[in-house]
């Protein structure tokens, strides 16, 4: 908006993509007939830690690639486009057609895999187009606006004691110590929960580990908490000890006191520190690094 730039802009996550293209045409801030900036379509980010990032949730490599063709072709359709006015006095004069703003949504494994959705024009009371406008370059570069903040960037999660967490180094010890003293691959008295959604735990995941996503965690403690009967309640939470892992490191913690709050488990619960980022790193650099 400030550049007076059109930007095409393209997500891609898991098997789907959107594409869409803003300020198109890109009109002053102020003035309706520019096409709706990202401003206009999400006024507020959504709350920090809520958005699952490709490198967590996952991707196919193939959506990745379909959305930048289609980015690039929308590239060189902005830059070679026009329409010739019929006004004698800018005869051959070239101006961007106006188009009606939509979001393409693609979708792998959806029948037909492209749909588009009509989107409206610009929002008066946006914070970036409209005549109203706060976001400019003094607000950007004086400190006014803290940019990072609005985005809901944010640190690392730390919320369990250095004695609720235990390293990779000490889970991959453990399970090995298992199978040297009793001669099993797995000990029944440590639970590995992990709470990566069902993609990354298909992907990869450690033998006789316990897959509950951390989006369906707290209706599952919900439904383990009420009064359902013991066939309600998983049997691994009467483990002695249970360790949560997930990518980062992040979701895990936040499990681990999920649990610990809810009162269900009988034995110790830890979360394994810097997930299986921190695996890979420290304990086997073969794990895939999706």
């Amino acid at each position: 908006m400030l550049l007076g730039k059109p930007l095409v802009s393209a997500s891609a996550l898991r098997t789907d993509g959107q594409l869409t293209l803003l300020n198109n045409p890109p009109e002053p801030p102020g003035n309706s007939t520019g096409g709706p900036c990202y401003r206009c379509i999400w006024p507020k980010p959504p709350p920090a830690g809520s958005v699952v990032s490709c490198g967590e949730g996952g991707i196919l490599g193939p959506v990745v690639g379909i959305m930048g063709v289609l980015q690039a072709l929308e590239a060189i359709k902005i830059l070679s486009a026009g329409s010739v006015t019929t006004n004698a006095e800018d005869a051959g004069h070239q101006t961007p057609a106006a188009t009606q703003p939509t979001l393409l949504i693609f979708s792998a494994y959806s029948t037909p895999q492209f749909r588009t959705v009509r989107l409206r024009g610009r929002r008066k009371d946006c914070a970036a187009c409209s005549s109203t406008h706060t976001v400019t370059r003094e607000s950007l570069t004086s400190g006014s606006l803290d940019y990072i903040a609005f985005c809901g960037v944010t640190n690392p999660v730390s919320i369990l004691s250095d004695d609720e967490r235990i390293t990779p180094q000490y889970l991959a010890a453990y399970r090995q110590r298992t199978r040297n003293l009793d001669n099993r691959d797995h000990d029944p008295d440590l639970t590995i929960l992990d709470v990566r959604d069902p993609t990354q735990f298909e992907l990869c995941s450690l033998p006789h580990s316990v897959n509950v996503p951390f989006s369906d965690l707290g209706a599952a403690i919900g439904g383990w908490s009420a009064d359902n009967g013991l066939d309600a309640r998983p049997a691994w939470l009467d483990s002695p000890r249970i360790a949560c892992i997930c990518k980062l490191g992040n979701d895990s913690q936040v499990a681990a006191r999920m649990l610990k709050d809810a009162g269900l488990v009988r034995g110790e619960v830890v979360d394994v520190r810097g997930g299986f980022r921190a695996w890979r790193r420290e304990v086997d650099a073969e794990w895939p690094d999706y």
